[in-house]
């Protein structure tokens, strides 16, 4: 008789209330790069693209530079700081399994590995539903710092962070489990 033994992590089997930091633009997104890293410092890292783009936008006055790799796409924007030329980090696209994403996720994981691994508290607000929710006015301006479910024909489509109005993380979900960032 042969007996074949399948572990399953706890987290991927379910999910519980917690008090874990919320997605915070400080921490890493991309293996251990930031919002805040430099597009000199991804490279070092990863190396050359197999294609590149560029776009104007002009919210920035500037060009946005799309980095392709086969594991997904970096797009880099320039400092908001006018004495800074450097390019940042913008977005990341993470497509295929083997790179971590914000908190070591992965292609491939389960949504509720994806929960479990941020702030789960849920409240509903005025009719909408939250994983957690914070808010703060300063000099009239709100501030909101939040994460969401998305659902698209009753199934979890995505599940959304936002540290800030431009920070923040979606992880892609089909069939329970993540298919991108």
């Amino acid at each position: 008789m042969n007996l074949t033994w399948t572990f399953t992590h706890k987290d991927e089997i379910f999910i519980f209330r917690n008090n874990k930091e919320p997605f915070s633009a400080k921490e890493p997104i991309l293996e251990n790069l930031r919002f805040t890293s430099k597009k000199e410092e991804f490279l070092k890292k990863f190396g050359n693209p197999v294609n590149t783009k560029r776009e104007y936008w002009e919210t920035y006055e500037d060009y946005i530079e799309y980095l392709y790799y086969p594991w997904g796409t970096v797009w880099f924007a320039p400092s908001p700081k006018n004495n800074d030329l450097a390019r940042y980090i913008f977005c990341v696209e993470i497509t295929k399994r083997g790179l971590k994403g914000p908190r070591g996720i992965q292609v491939g994981d389960s949504y509720k590995k994806v929960l479990n691994s941020f702030r789960y508290n849920p409240e509903k607000i005025k009719d909408k539903e939250y994983l957690y929710y914070f808010s703060k006015i300063e000099n009239g301006i709100l501030y909101e710092k939040f994460g969401i479910i998305n659902y698209k024909d009753k199934e979890i489509d995505s599940i959304f962070y936002q540290d800030s109005l431009y920070c923040n993380v979606e992880f892609k979900i089909s069939k329970g489990h993540l298919v991108g960032t």
